[in-house]
């Protein structure tokens, strides 16, 4: 049975890793970013020993692909163009597309970023297949997993390019043994499509953000965004690492100060925020440089001032 992997991320190199190993007849495409007519998941593959056809260096289209290699089954990986399915469903009636999200709550193409980000109780991988619409395919494997306090944006895409290796695993024993793969329909009643994150999506308001929503849009912003923006001064920085305390803990946070206040900078640099709610900054970056939160002081920044928005 041959299986083929479209992919323009690295986050495929771990399945392709395992395929590999395992002796199966795998065949990749690839139109990601090029250097030197190869990007990283093409390097990857000429190194492995596996097909692999780019797009750009090939001038052959995915529709081409397909109709030349015949896989049995394809598996849709960090691929941004959308596919037509009706231009392969005579040569390819199995495709499926892996999402790094909740389906359909967290339907677009960054559901990581906002999973973290508003906080949910539970992160999921999901396998569906491909229809005309935006990840609104039938759900053939999904793996639900607790979002930790100390996952971030870049961990949670590592966790899950391995998550994804059992996921395709799966499906693939289901075919091989002659079994029906599970296909089923999303609930449409519970659908939202997520954008992009644009600049106002990345910055922290302090004036409406509890403490614990600023801790989940850091760990949202981390690393690609080096952190959540906000204000000092005039000068932008970002919060790369935080968590909530209670204004017990906290103690000068029962005086009320306004959302955004640093109320201690040694030897911890607490901020306050919405309702009476504190939080502790662990570090931060000014201009390309990483400060340790301790140290807020001898960087300049001083009680009473104040964070802002953007």
């Amino acid at each position: 049975m041959r299986t083929g992997i479209v992919s323009n991320s690295t986050l495929s190199l771990p399945l392709l890793n395992y395929l590999h190993s395992a002796g199966e007849d795998i065949i990749v495409f690839s139109a990601e970013k090029a250097v030197y007519d190869k990007g990283a998941v093409a390097s990857f593959c000429a190194g492995a020993g596996i097909a692999c056809l780019h797009e750009k260096s090939s001038g052959q289209s995915l529709y081409d692909w397909v109709a030349a290699q015949h896989p049995d089954i394809v598996f849709v990986i960090g691929y941004d163009r959308i596919i037509r399915t009706n231009r392969v469903a005579n040569v390819m009636p199995h495709i499926y597309n892996v999402h790094f999200g909740h389906l359909p709550e967290y339907r677009g193409p960054n559901p990581v970023f906002w999973q973290l980000k508003n906080g949910v109780p539970s992160l999921a991988i999901t396998i569906h297949r491909i229809n005309d619409q935006l990840d609104a395919g039938d759900i053939s494997w999904k793996k639900e997993y607790p979002n930790e306090p100390f996952y971030n944006y870049g961990y949670v895409h590592q966790l899950m390019s391995y998550y994804l290796v059992e996921g395709v695993s799966s499906l693939l024993q289901l075919k091989k043994r002659g079994q029906t793969i599970p296909n089923t329909a999303q609930d449409e009643q519970k659908s939202a499509y997520f954008t992009r994150p644009g600049i106002e999506d990345v910055c922290i308001c302090w004036k409406t953000m509890s403490a614990t929503a600023i801790c989940d849009l850091v760990k949202a912003c981390n690393p690609w965004n080096n952190g959540a923006i906000t204000f000092y001064n005039g000068f932008e920085l970002r919060i790369t690492d935080a968590e909530p305390v209670s204004p017990e803990e906290a103690g000068a946070a029962k005086e009320n100060y306004p959302p955004g206040t640093i109320l201690d900078t040694s030897p911890l640099l607490l901020v306050a925020c919405n309702h009476n709610e504190v939080v502790k900054i662990h570090s931060l970056v000014v201009n390309g440089t990483l400060m340790p939160g301790r140290f807020a002081a001898n960087y300049g920044f001083s009680i009473g001032q104040s964070f802002a928005n953007i």
